[in-house]
C-alpha cells in the first residue's frame, strides 16, 4: 500500500512541475525578453534557408532605434476572423523608411505590403547573428493548433 501511495505521489508532483512550468516559462521567457509573444513557431517555408517550416524562435523587443535592414522581424498581420487572435509575420526587414518598413521573406519573389511600426513585435534572438531557432518543435504547435 505504501509503495501505491509513494508512486501516485510522485505521479501528481511530476503533473504539477510539468504544469508550473508550462505555464511559468512564457511568461519568464515575456520577461526577460521583454515582449508579449517572446515564441513563434514557422507555419511556411517564406523564410528558408534561415529559417524552415516547424522552427520554433524567440523574439525580443526592439524598439525602432533598434531596427536594421536584414534583421528578421516578427509582426502583427491582422486578426483571425473565427477567434480574433493576432496573426504574425516572421519576416527579414529590406527597407527602413521614416513611418514605416518593407519585409520580404527570403525565399519569396516580392516584398509585403509596407507596414507601420507600431506592428511590429520584435525580432529574432540571434547568436553569431543567425536566429536561436529549435528545429522541428513548432510542428507540436501545429498539431495542437488543428485539434481545436
Amino acid at each position: 500500500m505504501k509503495n501505491k501511495r509513494k508512486i501516485v505521489s510522485e505521479i501528481v508532483i511530476y503533473i504539477l512541475f510539468i504544469a508550473i512550468l508550462a505555464t511559468g516559462t512564457p511568461k519568464a521567457l515575456s520577461y526577460f525578453l521583454g515582449t508579449e509573444y517572446p515564441v513563434a513557431s514557422i507555419t511556411s517555408g517564406s523564410m528558408w534557408p534561415a529559417l524552415k517550416k516547424y522552427d520554433i524562435v524567440f523574439i525580443k523587443n526592439a524598439e525602432k532605434s533598434e531596427l536594421e535592414v536584414g534583421d528578421i522581424i516578427v509582426y502583427k498581420n491582422g486578426n483571425s476572423e473565427n477567434t480574433k487572435t493576432p496573426i504574425f509575420t516572421i519576416h527579414r526587414i529590406v527597407e527602413l523608411n521614416k513611418n514605416t518598413v518593407k519585409t520580404k521573406g527570403d525565399a519569396n519573389n516580392i516584398s509585403d505590403p509596407l507596414i507601420e511600426y507600431k506592428s511590429i513585435v520584435g525580432k529574432t534572438v540571434n547568436i553569431k547573428s543567425k536566429p536561436l531557432r529549435i528545429p522541428y518543435l513548432g510542428k507540436i504547435t501545429s498539431w495542437a493548433f488543428s485539434l481545436k
